[in-house]
């Protein structure tokens, strides 16, 4: 009798630390936008079953293409405006959006997921082939941290793309809920493990993480180059994620950076050079290069 009250308050505690970790440390806050783009923009909605995505269209004069700006967990639109204005410079479209469950976009389910990233940004692409003045033959998605690996995903199926840049992306279960739990430092086994297995399930992509989206098979079949910049200085995504694009992946490119903390690779003064260079050498286009 003993064990087995033992055994059920076993479960019961480790059932109320996953629920704790998920809603007081893994559930991004809903952060306001507080930075507005510098050039006329156009609000837009695009609607789904699961909510409704807020975001700006930023035209430019010569719409080569267009740039699709994603952020990361518990971040928003306004914090993807530092890439905005060299995309408008060479001549390319720029739509940023909330991703479901962040800044402005609603988001029907209660748990935000991978899932819930790979829906919006599937979503703003077939937004954007609705669309007939916006160049939808030259589409790039560029994703910052856990923005960067949903658009991996999607660039592993979707041959919409033409390009992929990820900035500072986690390459690993475990790397994505370390860099969720942003500075609450808690051990992956059990914890982290518990809140990741809870986290794909709660999502609806369990079995999806586990087969369709397992991440080293991902990595290996993007359909459109794809360039990934790391700084060698970030600590919430440490720069041991690349090694796994530089060893088993078909990335283009792979560029380590000197710039600090985890947002900043932007910064590095090669940063565009290599983003454009990048469209350039595969595409034949030819980059004005001002930034």
């Amino acid at each position: 009798m003993m064990k087995y009250l033992l055994f059920v308050a076993f479960i019961a505690i480790i059932l109320y630390l996953r629920s704790y970790i998920i809603l007081h440390i893994f559930t991004p806050k809903m952060k306001k936008v507080k930075k507005y783009p510098n050039s006329s923009y156009e609000n837009i909605e695009i609607e789904m079953k699961t909510g409704t995505i807020q975001g700006w269209l930023i035209k430019s004069e010569q719409a080569r293409g267009c740039f699709l700006l994603i952020h990361g967990w518990g971040s928003n639109k306004s914090d993807m405006l530092r890439y905005a204005d060299p995309v408008l410079a060479n001549g390319y479209d720029v739509i940023i959006v909330d991703v479901l469950g962040h800044g402005q976009s609603a988001s029907i389910q209660k748990q935000v997921s991978i899932a819930s990233f790979v829906q919006s940004i599937i979503s703003t692409i077939d937004y954007v082939c609705e669309r007939p003045d916006i160049n939808s033959n030259a589409i790039y998605v560029l994703g910052h941290s856990m923005g960067g690996i949903a658009a991996s995903i999607v660039n592993a199926t979707d041959l919409r793309l033409q390009g992929l840049i990820t900035d500072s992306m986690p390459t690993s279960l475990k790397s994505i809920s370390q860099s969720m739990a942003d500075k609450v430092t808690i051990p992956y086994i059990p914890f982290g493990w518990l809140f990741v297995s809870w986290f794909l399930l709660r999502g609806g992509v369990f079995i999806k993480a586990r087969r369709e989206w397992c991440l080293e098979k991902i990595l290996k079949n993007q359909q459109s180059p794809a360039l990934a910049i790391h700084s060698i200085q970030d600590k919430k995504v440490p720069i041991s994620n690349v090694e796994v694009l530089l060893k088993d992946s078909n990335f283009k490119q792979v560029i380590k950076v000197v710039t600090k903390g985890h947002h900043n690779c932007v910064k590095d003064k090669f940063f565009w050079d290599n983003v454009f260079h990048l469209i350039a050498n595969n595409k034949g286009e030819i980059i004005d290069e001002e930034y």
